[in-house]
């Protein structure tokens, strides 16, 4: 179970709350006033904060924004209480850092769920591609929505291997590790050589990857890492695939058949011309994007510039 750190300066609430989380096994902190919540969180290292919003003096979202600020505290969930349940109010809590929300009155079985549910996305941010050790789908999820709630200008590249599972029906479990790997090392490589220091890497899983950079780094970053990728991947094919240009393998049918050496197809999403509402749509315009992007012996990008609204 975890431990959480409530902050509530309705003191029955904050008890009836305390009580019915204790005797679900969570270890529960509590704090009735927003002065002091800061250093009782650094004292306990809580796994999720609960946050009213309105407190006096110091309210719940200087408190999200103080947390997510520290190096220690800020991967931690936070969930935030609030009476003001309408649209504008929601997105201000996620801008601030927030996981999740919840309005005020509430039954204490929703917050129960609420919990149980930013238990669940903690887990799986915090689990690694135990190849890649890379963080997954949530956890590159959870940034973009972040810095889409912040306003800020990213861009979001889909990076897929083109050829990967051909090259796997041949070269097998050591050739699969080994190209993931390079893969892996290769995209924060690019990052470092061009003195990109704002990047988030994420792999989904299998030959699939995805890179979160400011809006002005991508086009330089996806070149540079095509280029780089193409020059590199040829050491892992065969001496005799590389003169032949192709693998010998059999498709999902059994089929013998040539399959062109390994190239990237990278898909891009940003937020130049479309505001996109959340990670999820940004996911979809990106798999628009990677379907677009063909390799024909060499990688390709394809970057979606439509202005339409998301």
């Amino acid at each position: 179970m975890s431990t959480i750190l409530l902050v509530d300066d309705d003191v029955d609430l904050a008890e009836l709350i305390q009580t019915k989380l204790s005797s679900n096994g969570h270890d529960v902190q509590v704090s009735h006033t927003g002065e002091g919540a800061f250093e009782l969180a650094k004292r306990v290292k809580p796994h999720i904060a609960i946050l009213d919003v309105m407190l006096p003096g110091v309210t719940g979202y200087q408190i999200c924004r103080r947390l997510r600020k520290d190096p220690e505290l800020y991967r931690i969930g936070i969930l935030v209480l609030t009476a003001l349940g309408e649209e504008p109010e929601m997105l201000h809590g996620l801008e601030q850092g927030a996981d999740d929300y919840l309005s005020k009155p509430f039954k204490l079985e929703a917050l129960h769920e609420k919990i149980t549910a930013t238990e669940e996305l903690l887990r799986a941010i915090n689990t690694r591609n135990p190849i890649t050790q890379l963080p997954g789908t949530e956890a590159i999820k959870r940034e973009i929505d972040f810095r889409l709630a912040r306003g800020s200008a990213i861009a979001a590249c889909y990076v897929d291997i083109s050829g990967f599972k051909p090259y796997c029906a041949v070269h097998g479990r050591e050739g699969h590790g080994k190209v993931l790997t390079f893969m892996s090392q290769l995209l924060s490589a690019t990052a470092r050589k061009l003195g990109i220091y704002e990047y988030v890497v994420a792999h989904l899983g299998a030959e699939h990857f995805v890179v979160l950079l400011n809006l002005d780094d991508y086009e330089r970053y996806c070149n540079t890492l095509m280029k780089d990728f193409d020059q590199q991947i040829r050491e892992y094919h065969s001496a005799a695939e590389r003169e032949q240009g192709y693998v010998l393998a059999k498709d999902k049918r059994g089929t013998q058949g040539r399959f062109p050496l390994m190239a990237l197809s990278v898909g891009v999403a940003h937020t130049q011309y479309r505001r996109h509402r959340n990670a999820n749509k940004m996911f979809e315009v990106l798999g628009q994007t990677r379907q677009m992007a063909k390799p024909q012996g060499q990688s390709v990008m394809f970057v979606d510039r439509r202005r339409a609204e998301r």
